[in-house]
């Protein structure tokens, strides 16, 4: 019965240094994923500020220029 479960599950047919390296491997994929998404979040957050600068600075323009045009 057990020889049964280590044909069906190829993990048992591993040496344990081996199953590290590639949980090592695996994780540093995540990091790297992680790291990669961090990026671009921080890259999309730069953006939308750059916009929103740019709507408040003609905001504030515009509101000047009506209150310049109200005070004459």
């Amino acid at each position: 019965m057990v020889q049964k479960a280590s044909l069906k599950h190829d993990i048992f047919s591993k040496p344990l240094p081996e199953l590290l390296d590639e949980i090592e491997a695996a994780a540093a994929d995540a990091r790297m994923a992680a790291d990669e998404a961090r990026t671009a979040g921080e890259k999309a957050a730069q953006e939308v500020m750059k916009k929103l600068r740019k709507l408040f600075l003609k905001m504030s323009r515009d509101i000047t220029a009506e209150l310049g045009e109200t005070k004459k």
